[in-house]
């Protein structure tokens, strides 16, 4: 571990460490703290509403994810220049729910990922073993095809609302 000289950083990459540091040390203060908690409490939100602790950190756990996500598709897609909300992790309640045009252009962009991110993922990534708790554990391969049935599922969940509220335009 590096000691902070107080010096400002000299390069990006120190830059992004020092901000990754910053961000460690506010998460190891609130580890503490969630030591000292019960489970009831995780569960509690503001008195004013919103989220509760629990949800709090899941959404900090799925946006790191999602970010380092992104930064893998812009290595693959060098055209990419746009990043929505929820690929940072960041659908917030309340937010204004999106038009067609952005329904339309976060689609595009998710099977654009999907097109040059899935197929450049390195083989040695593939054969290794990872655990989602209450699903299982297989390897990356394994678990990618279940992934995309994710998807495809959500795509039928789609159509179903559509069909039931009796939306669903002709020919399709």
């Amino acid at each position: 571990m590096t000691t902070d000289t107080g010096a400002a950083p000299d390069t990006a990459s120190d830059k992004l460490g020092t901000e990754a540091a910053k961000a460690d040390a506010a998460m190891a203060r609130l580890q503490e703290a969630l030591r000292r908690l019960g489970d009831g409490d995780l569960h509690r939100a503001h008195r004013g509403g919103g989220w509760t602790v629990a949800q709090v950190i899941s959404h900090m756990n799925v946006a790191t994810i999602l970010w380092l996500g992104d930064l893998t598709r812009l290595s693959h897609d060098p055209d990419l220049r746009f990043f929505f909300r929820e690929e940072i992790g960041h659908d917030a309640l309340g937010y204004p729910p999106p038009t067609v045009e952005i329904a339309l252009r976060q689609l595009d962009s998710t099977r654009r990922t999907l097109r040059t991110c899935l197929p450049a993922v390195d083989q040695a990534i593939q054969d290794r073993t990872v655990e989602i708790p209450d699903l299982g554990t297989m390897t990356v391969a394994e678990w990618t095809p279940l992934i995309a049935g994710h998807l495809t599922g959500h795509v039928d969940q789609a159509f179903a609302i559509m069909t039931d509220r009796e939306f669903l335009p002709e020919g399709i």
